[in-house]
């Protein structure tokens, strides 16, 4: 009888040994996922997890990150990576963005379908989308520049001013600390540049000028002009239009 009941303990002490190991294996091996589809969902969810861990980052993440939404749908991670082009920057995805955000309504999945309407050319769309990212955010700068830069092509000028002023303001801040990396110096001059645009263009000439020289100090003259893709900025004055 003895043996019969060491046999039993040992079993029961080695089921959740063999339950990790099935799982590492799940999450290792495509060729397991029809299995895994009939399991429960919370066993679906742990592999996914795992999967999704497994894919790493950037554009070859794709395959693993699509494998770990069709083992678990509801995947917040998972998704939030599709909606920001699976973290290469280069294409978002708004129908993923929106299901990222009605799994986990962040910052980062709001400025995530902010970016895909602006690529999309639907600025006044993403404005929304960027002025939810800071309803949900405090401070953050990236959501203020965001939002700004978007209300500034959709023609919500005053609300661009608003917002550039407030994230040049932090970025100004933050710039000044030793131990921030160059990126901040980069985001400062991006806040300048697209401002002065936007005080030109409410008829602020003055302002405009001021923080176009405080972008690029040694210019003799400084002036930045919208284009289709971004800003550019000349060390120029600039050319009035002529009178008719």
């Amino acid at each position: 009888m003895r043996p019969v009941l060491w046999g039993l303990l040992g079993f029961v002490a080695c089921l959740p040994l063999a339950f990790v190991l099935m799982i590492i294996a799940a999450a290792r091996y495509p060729a397991m996922d029809a299995f895994t589809l009939n399991l429960p969902a919370s066993v679906r969810t742990a592999v996914a997890e795992l999967a999704l861990r497994n894919a790493g980052y950037g554009k070859d993440s794709a395959k693993g990150t699509d494998r770990a939404i069709k083992l678990d749908p509801e995947s917040a991670d998972a998704w939030s990576r599709r909606c920001h082009g699976y973290f290469d920057n280069t294409k978002y995805d708004q129908a993923a963005c929106r299901r990222a955000i009605a799994l986990d309504p962040s910052t980062w999945n709001y400025n995530g379908l902010g970016t895909a309407q602006e690529q999309a050319k639907d600025y006044c769309a993403a404005e929304d989308a960027y002025t939810s990212a800071i309803r949900t955010s405090s401070n953050d700068a990236t959501s203020l520049r965001n939002m700004a830069r978007a209300a500034l092509r959709c023609g919500h000028v005053g609300a661009s001013v608003a917002g550039f002023e407030v994230a040049e303001s932090l970025d100004a801040k933050s710039a000044e600390d030793p131990e921030e990396d160059d990126d901040i110096k980069i985001d400062l001059l991006s806040d300048r540049e697209y401002l002065a645009v936007a005080y030109d263009k409410t008829n602020q000439s003055a302002k405009a000028t001021a923080v176009c020289n405080k972008a690029h100090p040694d210019w003799k003259a400084c002036n930045c002009e919208l284009t289709d893709a971004a800003v550019k900025c000349s060390n120029a004055p600039a050319i009035s239009a002529p009178r008719k």
